[in-house]
């Protein structure tokens, strides 16, 4: 599945976008774009982070969550508007690859998720110190809708789906960031996890895709992923003084977990 198939009509229009105003005149000044994206994806990603964390009772807790999301306001804005509009040019001028790119459209529908938590979601959470306003709980049901249809993407398609593993990572780190009795747990099981999986790899080579060997990543990712939601919910469960409520601390594990998807999928746009 890629946006060729679900919106065939619009392929000549697609393909000739890198011959259009104004990314005709952009395509030997593509490097730069590809830097300032990564400085915004810095900024964005250090603010995000910084937010759903204080939502989850760590990191800057020296402050409220209104206080984190006040003081990273501007700054967060400031890397949204970056990454939108350099991501918009290097689209553009990779429309043709892109287009036929089942990543891509994983990526998309992943940030349209990850958006939706931080600006229609988390923000407001924050800024109501853990309190979860009833907008921001619908819009938090679609956010995750959207999310699980990425992850059904990422995951069912064939050299698609090892991205999944980064998502899984991405997982047991909150994990082992938040802290506790969560942490050793989260260690040992993504220790024992990747030891699996290297050993797997080096016994019958990297590049052998025999069935049995690819059941044997997607059942360990699926046990993986089991160990993960039993820690997380035994994690959100916990609460501590001052701690914002077990739904907004759910709602900043899904929100971290979109973002580390759209740059899953980005990253595994040149392999699939």
């Amino acid at each position: 599945m890629d946006f060729s198939k679900l919106f065939p009509q619009a392929t000549a229009w697609v393909e000739g976008l890198p011959k259009m105003w104004p990314f005709l005149y952009l395509q030997n000044i593509y490097a730069p774009f590809g830097a300032i994206h990564l400085v915004g994806m810095a900024l964005l990603g250090g603010c995000i982070l910084l937010i759903n964390l204080r939502l989850l009772n760590t990191g800057v807790t020296s402050q409220t969550p209104s206080g984190v999301e006040r003081n990273l306001r501007v700054w967060q804005l400031l890397g949204a508007v970056i990454v939108l509009g350099t991501g918009i040019i290097i689209g553009a001028l990779n429309s043709a690859k892109l287009f036929y790119s089942t990543a891509f459209l994983a990526k998309m529908i992943a940030m349209a998720a990850a958006l939706l938590f931080t600006f229609g979601v988390c923000n407001a959470v924050a800024r109501a110190d853990g309190k979860v306003p009833a907008g921001a709980r619908i819009v938090a049901v679609i956010a995750v809708g959207l999310w699980l249809v990425s992850m059904w993407i990422f995951s069912t398609t064939k050299g698609l789906n090892p991205g999944v593993f980064h998502v899984v990572t991405g997982a047991f780190a909150i994990l082992m960031i938040l802290g506790g009795v969560s942490r050793l747990a989260a260690a040992v099981a993504f220790g024992a996890l990747t030891i699996g999986f290297l050993a797997v790899y080096a016994v019958i080579g990297f590049d052998n895709g025999d069935q049995v060997y690819q059941d044997m990543s997607r059942w360990g990712v699926v046990a993986a992923s089991v160990i993960l939601a039993v820690l997380l919910a035994l994690q959100i469960g916990r609460k501590g003084p001052d701690a914002p409520g077990a739904f907004a601390r759910m709602i900043a594990v899904f929100s971290i977990l979109s973002w580390i998807t759209v740059a899953a999928g980005g990253r595994w746009i040149g392999f699939s």
